[in-house]
């Protein structure tokens, strides 16, 4: 057990010091390689700790003996994105590698079992190089740019899950997420009532840390049917960091003879949605299992406003322009509430051996008012295949997902200035996620 532990440290400590990679939505779509490959309906069918502890935590009843998930996953996007300067605007093809896990074992009742993980919670990055079209007060443009954007939680949790009776699982976890944002762009104040509608090149760095909790059921009505609930709470975080830019071009194309660069301080208020999931798994023939699922996430209350504060600004020109030293903005969301529907399936091939698929279908929760590149999660279909080695006390679990090309076409944007009017943005992401689970 002693190893164990030290295996369990060296993954804290590899997850909270590595980047942070893609997805095509905001959220992903499964954690393990078996729940990806199956289209992540595994809230009534969790064969493992990191999908128990992510999905449903009354799937750790189901769980035999202890158990150590090690997870790693490499993401590929491509893209394009038009405005009315270019046509060629494009993101960064491979996204990185993420590493997590999680571990569950008994505890001295038969019927409880104890679960802990690190796992991604949250994850819209986006990485575009394209030409920055006129905009701002007067017309200014910075000329071709990288336009970065990262919205990320990573969540710490520890759960339970409690057997009722043969028929019925309880669970519950407690998670804290700790949450990173990053802007680096041409930034427009939306509703500064001095700067609103100016235009600055911004380099924007936030971190801070929220809590929330996940509760779930497993129902049992019979040997060949499960049913599972689950449900996710809302997170706030309220993060904080620096920010600095230049905004020399939009002085001079007002005229203004000021210093062109600045640093503030930092603060941004972070929201991630709460969330529902059902789902039924159906062993319909000994070498067949369907699993079925929707989600619904409400970002409508999560991803309607992005509030960021500024303080403690050194630039006495642009101070004296906006009379304090500090300031605040809010970004416009205006998410929807999405649903996700998917199904997924597995047979076995042999003793050791069984293969999966799984399609899901997601409603696209941004709105064309206020879509830009940076805030492009908007794949609604995904399939996903894989296959499962059993060899002893280990599992190796291997998936590709392929979030299918999506696109969306902004008419009249609701952003100042107008920048993002008449252009469309062309998205698509690729992943393969491998899986090892070690049984003790």
């Amino acid at each position: 057990m002693s190893s164990l532990r030290n295996v369990w440290v060296l993954l804290f400590l590899s997850v909270t010091a590595s980047g942070f990679a893609q997805t095509g939505g905001a959220l992903g779509n499964g954690i393990s390689s078996h729940a990806i490959s199956m289209g992540g309906t595994t809230v009534a069918s969790s064969i493992s700790p990191l999908e128990a502890m992510q999905g449903n935590p009354a799937t750790l009843t189901e769980l035999n003996g202890g158990s150590l998930d090690l997870s790693v996953g490499s993401l590929f996007a491509t893209g394009n994105f038009t405005n009315s300067v270019s046509s060629n605007g494009s993101i960064a093809g491979f996204e990185g590698v993420l590493p997590y896990g999680a571990l569950a074992m008994p505890l001295r009742s038969k019927r409880w079992k104890l679960g802990v993980s690190v796992a991604p919670d949250v994850m819209m990055t986006a990485n575009w190089t394209y030409l920055d079209p006129p905009g701002g007060l007067g017309g200014t443009s910075y000329g071709l740019q990288q336009n970065k954007s990262a919205i990320l939680g990573l969540r710490s949790a520890a759960g339970v899950g409690y057997e009722v009776n043969r028929k019925l699982s309880i669970g519950a976890t407690v998670g804290v997420s700790y949450n990173q944002n990053t802007l680096q762009a041409p930034y427009i104040f939306q509703t500064q009532p001095t700067l609103a509608g100016a235009k600055t090149l911004l380099d924007l760095h936030t971190s801070g840390t929220g809590w929330n909790g996940t509760f779930g059921a497993l129902i049992t009505p019979t040997s060949k049917l499960r049913v599972g609930f689950s449900y996710k709470t809302r997170t706030i975080v309220h993060s904080t960091g620096d920010a600095s830019g230049n905004a020399g071009a939009q002085f001079t194309t007002l005229g203004a003879p000021f210093q062109p660069d600045f640093h503030y301080s930092a603060a941004v208020e972070t929201k991630f949605p709460q969330s529902f999931s059902g789902g039924v798994s159906w062993q319909a023939h000994p070498r067949l299992r369907l699993n079925l699922q929707g989600n619904w996430i409400n970002w409508s209350s999560a991803f309607d406003r992005l509030p960021v504060s500024l303080t403690n600004g050194n630039n006495s020109d642009l101070n004296g322009f906006v009379g304090s030293n500090s300031m605040q903005d809010v970004m416009p969301l205006q998410w929807r509430d999405q649903g996700v529907f998917g199904v997924g399936v597995e047979t076995p091939i042999g003793e050791r051996l069984s293969l999966r698929g799984g399609y899901s279908y997601a409603t696209n929760p941004v709105p064309s008012a206020t879509l830009t590149p940076m805030t492009a999660a908007i794949m609604q279909n995904t399939i996903g295949t894989g296959m499962g080695y059993t060899r002893g006390r280990y599992n190796f679990d291997l998936a590709y997902q392929a979030q299918l090309p999506a696109s969306a076409s902004v008419g009249q944007t609701s952003l100042l200035s107008g920048e993002y009017s008449n252009s469309k943005v062309e998205v698509a992401v690729q992943s393969v996620t491998f899986t090892t689970r070690i049984h003790f």
